[in-house]
């Protein structure tokens, strides 16, 4: 995307190319019996392709939201994992996975996901073996956290949703335990494959992670979904604005020819 100033008639008029921030977004299949819809899937396909720039947010947001609700096992998700990424690697600059965490009426941001310890069964029945994370991904700690800003966006989220006058306070907060698993797992995958796609040795020691999970209360009817793409949008731009300043120092860098 680009734009250009009017040519006020002193010369060839300067084209300024406006930044774009693409971001890929998936959701889930429902799991459990008591709750029929999984509201992570359905506040993912219904956002907008596009989060215009305001007055207040300068960085334009594309969002591609993965087509189909990810079913809730583990060997789907091991095998997707890597062929979205892979199919979208040169595509996009950031991953948010979406998932419900029944039990809570607050949102919340995930900062790390976990290797092992996954001792519960997904919706077929069936568990990971013991010795899976060690063996799938003995490269990788035992936890993986997200490269990014997580402060910055934290803040910049909730005065993202404090902003928001349609549904009064939304509680989002941050959170360090996204529960052992299919959520946890989606996570883990996402920050090994951009650990090992970064690495600079043998072990998945890759320093650029940029993936983050949200999870989003269990309510499904429509006026919990619309509250959820409120908190999922405040959340798309709080990331956004958290890479303008590594993009415009790669710019410079680019431009002095250093590096």
């Amino acid at each position: 995307m680009s734009t250009a100033p009017p040519d006020t008639g002193g010369g060839t008029a300067e084209v300024k190319e406006q930044k774009q921030c693409t971001i890929l977004v998936t959701g889930f299949a429902p799991f459990q019996d008591k709750f029929p819809v999984n509201p992570s899937f359905e506040i993912a396909k219904r956002l907008p392709q596009l989060l215009p720039v305001t007055k207040k947010h300068t960085t334009p947001v594309r969002l591609i939201v993965h087509p189909e609700a990810i079913p809730v096992r583990y060997k789907d998700v091991y095998d997707l994992v890597p062929a979205l990424l892979n199919s979208y690697a040169e595509t996009i600059d950031f991953v948010v996975h979406i998932g419900m965490a029944s039990g809570r009426e607050w949102y919340a941001l995930e900062c790390q996901a976990h290797r092992d310890g996954y001792k519960n069964p997904d919706v077929d029945g069936n568990r990971l073996p013991t010795a899976h994370g060690s063996t799938e991904f003995g490269d990788c700690s035992e936890i993986l956290t997200t490269s990014t800003a997580y402060d910055q966006i934290m803040a910049a989220w909730r005065k993202n949703a404090e902003a928001q006058t349609a549904f009064g306070d939304l509680d989002v907060r941050s959170s360090d335990d996204p529960g052992h698993y299919l959520c946890d797992y989606i996570y883990f995958n996402s920050l090994a494959w951009f650990a090992r796609k970064h690495a600079s040795s043998e072990h998945a020691n890759g320093k650029k992670r940029p993936a983050l999970f949200l999870h989003v209360p269990a309510d499904s009817d429509d006026e919990s979904l619309k509250k959820g793409i409120v908190v999922t949008e405040a959340l798309l731009r709080a990331i956004a604005e958290s890479l303008d300043p590594v993009r415009e120092t790669d710019d410079r860098t680019a431009e002095s020819g250093t590096g």
